[in-house]
């Protein structure tokens, strides 16, 4: 007489034999591939439900285009900035993965980078030091609303800072899709963090994809990113 096993177990058996011996896919297909697809190209089951005619969507890892990176504008990201990501998620559009163990996100980092041969060769470096942001004051503060001025960030981002500016209307990502300049009124949806380090960061690196540049050569005053840093800040709404 055949013994018959639990639905439990068969389910357990058939899952392992789905993944193979390879955990760094495993934890890939249960946390990136509904909207990332299986093959890393963005086009997951959920992809065309998020922004279908509006930047930003899910990112085609095949294409070697990251945003959210420490490295030069047109370089890869190192594991820590995927890491970055990865646990703190994109507000409004991608969740934070804080929930899976560090060894978990390390597989999902190792799993992404094997879609792109790029992250074969040398690793990636960040090209700048985030140290301590320097105190804020006044001065400071207004030595970054010339530097904002002086940037032509009001063509996109508004004189204001609300994401209003006269180029706003027509921005466009590198796939031609429309996407908006970041409201600086509310920086809880920074997708780079809100944080002075992450300002800088962003500022320094740029978004690659979109039109927001590089402005690590922009300014001749090593303190300038960090007044601008304080001027951003000085917008948002209490």
């Amino acid at each position: 007489m055949r013994r018959s096993f639990p639905a439990s177990l068969l389910v357990l058996v058939l899952a392992r034999t789905a993944t193979g011996a390879d955990p760094a896919t495993a934890v890939y297909n249960h946390a990136c591939a509904w909207c990332h697809g299986k093959d890393g190209r963005g086009d997951g089951p959920a992809a065309f439900s998020i922004n279908k005619y509006l930047s930003p969507r899910p990112r085609d890892f095949t294409r070697g285009q990251f945003k959210l990176r420490s490295t030069p504008s047109g370089q890869l990201p190192t594991d820590d900035d995927l890491l970055r990501t990865l646990e703190r998620g994109i507000p409004g559009y991608m969740p934070s993965f804080a929930g899976l163990t560090a060894g978990e996100r390390r597989l999902a980092v190792t799993a992404v980078k094997r879609f792109f041969p790029g992250f074969a060769t040398a690793p990636p470096a960040p090209f700048f030091a985030v140290r301590i942001p320097p105190p804020v004051d006044d001065a400071a503060v207004n030595r970054g609303r010339e530097a904002y001025a002086a940037a032509g960030c009001a063509a996109c981002h508004g004189e204001r800072g609300r994401g209003d500016g006269p180029s706003a209307p027509a921005l466009r990502d590198a796939d031609g899709l429309p996407i908006r300049a970041a409201d600086l009124r509310y920086p809880a949806r920074f997708k780079g963090g809100a944080e002075p380090p992450d300002l800088y960061r962003t500022l320094m690196s740029g978004f690659d994809g979109t039109p927001m540049p590089s402005y690590a050569s922009a300014f001749d005053d090593p303190r300038t990113p960090w007044d601008l840093v304080a001027y951003i800040r000085s917008l948002r709404r209490r």
